[in-house]
């Protein structure tokens, strides 16, 4: 059983208290405490996380995502794309506290995007949405350069977020990536990606999440000049000969 709400928002508070973040009314927090309600359901029978304590989803699902929420807030993005978005993290935290943002999620796996808009709705999250597909490929479509921000979590390498997710972001708009230790490492790596994709390091964040000893980093580029139209290459390309 996950915490009942009053522990959830008492722990919450707390995070966010000595995290740094900001303190979250009562609707984006009942939005938040439903969406773990959900997960530590359908976890029982959905591989949707590993991660399932209530003490470490609230620190390493929520909490960590609230970090990725402020950042897009201070970048003052109207409209985000989640790219392989999963279980819904960062995008549907990110909606739950943002409501005048608009959320995408885009994750491949059909059965996925479904409980993600489930949740949602479960939530009253209304300014979400999710689109079942391939990132290599729905960037060729309609949705490319159509957003304010693309945002990724633990998806893959650097090199290869920027060439799948940055077709996505309006020149002039942003795109996060949520890293972890190795996070330096891989900017270094992908300065020629980012050169080729019209993108440029703008900021190397390091947060910190109560309790938690592990390090975190936004990596946040900012988009100077479309992407060429033969990017994002198909994904065997990407990854046996990334930028």
């Amino acid at each position: 059983m996950f915490y009942i709400k009053e522990e959830f928002e008492k722990e919450l508070c707390d995070i966010c208290r000595r995290g740094g973040l900001p303190q979250y009314g009562g609707e984006s927090v009942q939005k938040l405490f439903t969406i773990c309600e959900i997960l530590d359901e359908r976890s029982k029978s959905f591989n949707l996380t590993a991660i399932t304590e209530p003490w470490a989803v609230v620190r390493k699902h929520i909490a960590d995502c609230l970090y990725f929420a402020e950042a897009l807030r201070c970048e003052g993005a109207k409209s985000l794309i989640d790219v392989g978005s999963g279980a819904g993290f960062p995008s549907l935290p990110t909606a739950a506290v943002l409501p005048d943002t608009a959320v995408t999620a885009l994750d491949s796996t059909a059965k996925k995007v479904a409980y993600m808009k489930e949740c949602a709705a479960a939530a009253g999250i209304s300014n979400f949405d999710g689109i079942a597909g391939r990132a290599e490929e729905a960037a060729h479509t309609a949705l490319r350069e159509s957003f304010d921000a693309a945002g990724a979590r633990a998806v893959a390498s650097l090199r290869v977020l920027l060439e799948l997710c940055t077709p996505f972001v309006r020149v002039g708009g942003t795109f996060i990536a949520m890293k972890g230790a190795a996070a330096l490492e891989e900017a270094e790596e992908a300065k020629s990606a980012a050169k080729v994709l019209g993108c440029e390091l703008a900021e190397c964040r390091q947060y910190f999440i109560p309790d938690l000893e592990e390090k975190r980093f936004l990596l946040i580029y900012r988009k100077i000049s479309p992407v060429k139209a033969m990017h994002p290459r198909n994904y065997s390309q990407i990854t046996k000969k990334p930028l």
